[in-house]
């Protein structure tokens, strides 16, 4: 096969997105800390990648909200701020319930049957002797990520994804286990039983669910450390 600007242009594309999946995964699960320098100069010859593109994968990963960057002083990964994790699961959960509607509306049998490729892999996963998280928080992107770029709405697209990062990277440090991220599996495997239905008001009300039962964890946290706030304050 010849080798063309278009071949040459794919090819650099798809290692863009190789380097952006991986440092937003790697900051998703705490393998970048919060507060962590990312320096240019070493992401660049780590992955074989060029300024520019990294400038593009930095500017997604800065819109995401999950890393701060100031020009000539440097870029980090983003703190990690409660009080914003529960601003934004409120907001997503009228956002996911409208995508849960409009995938019962829109999405394509094609693309119900990748939701359902998704989900086999992930059967395949829990019939293992061990839970391969990282794998299944990948799956559980993966079948996100379907719905999101089928529901035919370019806006609420980019607000989800926007969203999704921040809140998948709270939800990994506050309750990820094995019990708790199959539990998110089993409502995405009712959201897509109700999408094949074509039921809007089901497909609804479990996308919202989904993000309900998040909010949940993340007030008994923020209760949580009020408290030992208030203990040490007294203590002292």
């Amino acid at each position: 096969m010849p080798i063309t600007a278009q071949t040459t242009r794919e090819t650099m594309n798809s290692k863009k997105q190789k380097v952006y999946e991986e440092l937003r995964y790697q900051i998703i699960t705490s393998g970048l800390a919060p507060g962590e320098p990312l320096k240019d100069k070493e992401i660049m010859e780590q992955y074989g990648i060029g300024r520019t593109p990294l400038r593009d994968i930095f500017l997604q990963l800065q819109n995401e909200g999950l890393i701060n960057r100031v020009p000539r002083s440097g870029t980090w990964v983003a703190p990690m701020d409660f009080n914003q994790l529960r601003e934004i699961s409120e907001i997503r959960i009228g956002l996911e319930g409208m995508a849960g509607e409009l995938a019962a509306k829109r999405l394509t049998e094609e693309k119900i049957h990748q939701l359902e490729q998704i989900l086999e892999k992930v059967k395949i996963l829990k019939e293992a002797d061990e839970l391969d998280n990282a794998a299944l928080l990948r799956y559980e992107f993966d079948f996100h990520d379907v719905i999101y770029a089928s529901i035919g709405n370019a806006q609420l697209e980019k607000l989800l994804r926007d969203f999704q990062g921040v809140g998948a990277r709270f939800w990994h440090s506050l309750v990820f286990s094995d019990e708790q991220m199959l539990s998110q599996i089993d409502s995405q495997q009712a959201l897509l039983d109700a999408i094949k239905r074509r039921d809007t008001d089901a497909c609804r009300t479990i996308a919202s669910n989904h993000i309900r039962d998040v909010l949940v964890v993340i007030e008994r946290r923020l209760a949580l450390l009020i408290g030992q706030g208030a203990a040490r304050t007294n203590h002292g």
